[in-house]
C-alpha cells in the first residue's frame, strides 16, 4: 500500500516537473539604431512597439531605443516594430534550446509572403533594427490649372445648361412657322 501510495506521488511529482519546463519562457531584447533615415531615436519612444506575431505579444520601445519582449516560448515568431512614421525590417526570429538546455536566438530579416529561409544571415543578438524608410503622408496641393477646371464633371454639367440655353433659341429662330406652332401647341 505505501508503495502504491509513493509510486502515485513521484508519478504526480514528475507529471508536474514537466509541465512546469514546458511552460518556460523567455525574453527577446534589442535595440533601434540611429542611422540616415532616423537620427533621433528618442523621438520614435512613445509612437512605436516592438510586435510578436502581429500582436500575440508586445514591447515597448524606450527613450534610449532598447525594447524588451517577454514571455516568448521556443519556436519560430515574426518581429515587427510598428511605427506611424519610420517602416522598420520584418525579422524571422528562433528561439531554441542547444544542448545543455540553453536558449539561443536566431534573427533573419524575412519578406513578407516568402518563405523563412535557413540561407538568410543570421543578426547578432541583441538585435539591432535600423529605420529602412520615412513613411511621408503630405501631398503638395496642385496648382491651378484650366483644363483640370474644365475636366470636373460639374463644370461640364455647367457648360452643357449654358450651351443649351444660348444655342436653343437660334434653333428655334431657324425653325419654319408650321414646326414652330407645332412645337408651340404640344
Amino acid at each position: 500500500m505505501l508503495a502504491r501510495f509513493l509510486l502515485i506521488v513521484q508519478s504526480v511529482l514528475v507529471l508536474a516537473a514537466l509541465v512546469c519546463a514546458s511552460d518556460k519562457t523567455y525574453r527577446l531584447r534589442g535595440d533601434i539604431v540611429a542611422n540616415n533615415i532616423l537620427s533621433d531615436v528618442s523621438e520614435l519612444a512613445t509612437r512605436a512597439h516592438a510586435v510578436v506575431n502581429g500582436g500575440e505579444h508586445r514591447g515597448y520601445i524606450q527613450k534610449d531605443g532598447s525594447f524588451v519582449v517577454e514571455n516568448l516560448k521556443l519556436g519560430d515568431w515574426l518581429l515587427e516594430i510598428q511605427s506611424a512614421d519610420y517602416a522598420f525590417p520584418k525579422l524571422h526570429v528562433r528561439i531554441a534550446t542547444n544542448d545543455e538546455g540553453r536558449a539561443s536566438v536566431a534573427a533573419r530579416y524575412v519578406q513578407i509572403g516568402s518563405e523563412w529561409s535557413e540561407d538568410a544571415p543570421v543578426l547578432a543578438y541583441p538585435l539591432k533594427i535600423e529605420a529602412s524608410a520615412k513613411y511621408d503622408f503630405f501631398t503638395p496641393r496642385q496648382g491651378f490649372s484650366i483644363i483640370t477646371m474644365f475636366s470636373n464633371p460639374y463644370m461640364l454639367m455647367v457648360g452643357a445648361s449654358l450651351a443649351a440655353i444660348f444655342i436653343m433659341p437660334k434653333l428655334q429662330a431657324n425653325l419654319d412657322p408650321e414646326a414652330l406652332k407645332e412645337l408651340q401647341e404640344k
